[in-house]
């Protein structure tokens, strides 16, 4: 079992020193959501019209869509070097392989999303930091993650790989991502809403199922 885990931090100082020499996956996590976040802001005179109605949709449209795109980038250096391929010769679990990947780019994602958050605070003055919001992001993140980085995998082999990965993830993370809109909404709107916890029990038990079912998946895919 400490092996695992050792070859698990192995993997994930490797994937954290690629991203330091390229900067490709943290760079286009938070340009291209700023970029969405800064065309809705220049659309409207009154950004406090957007705030309360639309903030929630706004912020996490830039985080899907924009880790789409950093998702691809993520996994064409595993493409281009055929990494993928020698570490499956490895005598370890394929799961390691989806893990360390998913918590990586997890760690990308919250760094963009601080980002992302102190921006849109300012744009369209959101207060948006709150306990809530935070166990909810972490909930979305790990789910996100996994998903991302599972068909991350697959979209890597095709020609087209914004578009599949794009359409392949956001149908799957509906539940999550209708979880964290809420939870957002709440925070903007200042709610005490006691569905929260139902939310939330939604948001666990897609990471539980997927993480599960992903792992189980993963293997079989790297193989094909």
């Amino acid at each position: 079992m400490l092996n695992w885990f050792k070859v698990l931090s192995i993997l994930i100082k490797k994937d954290i020193k690629i991203e330091f020499q390229t900067k490709e996956t943290l760079v286009t996590l938070c340009l291209f959501g700023l970029l969405i976040i800064t065309v809705f802001s220049l659309s409207t005179e009154n950004n406090s019209l957007i705030n309360q109605n639309f903030g929630a949709g706004i912020l996490w449209s830039s985080v899907i869509f924009a880790g789409s795109i950093a998702m691809v980038k993520f996994f064409y250096h595993e493409e281009q070097n055929k990494t993928l391929q020698s570490l499956l010769v490895m005598p370890v679990p394929s799961e390691l392989i989806l893990f360390s990947k998913s918590i990586v780019f997890f760690i990308f994602l919250s760094i963009s999303e601080i980002i992302i958050f102190l921006i849109s605070s300012v744009l369209f003055n959101l207060n948006i930091f709150s306990l809530k919001l935070i166990l909810g992001c972490i909930v979305f993140n790990i789910g996100y993650s996994v998903v991302g980085s599972f068909f991350g995998v697959i979209s890597s082999k095709s020609s087209s790989k914004e578009i599949l990965l794009t359409m392949l993830l956001i149908p799957i993370i509906t539940p999550i991502l209708m979880f964290i809109i809420a939870t957002t909404n709440d925070v903007i709107r200042s709610e005490l809403n006691s569905n929260f916890q139902t939310w939330l029990g939604l948001g666990i038990s897609f990471d539980i199922i997927f993480l599960t079912l992903m792992s189980y998946l993963f293997g079989k895919i790297l193989e094909d």
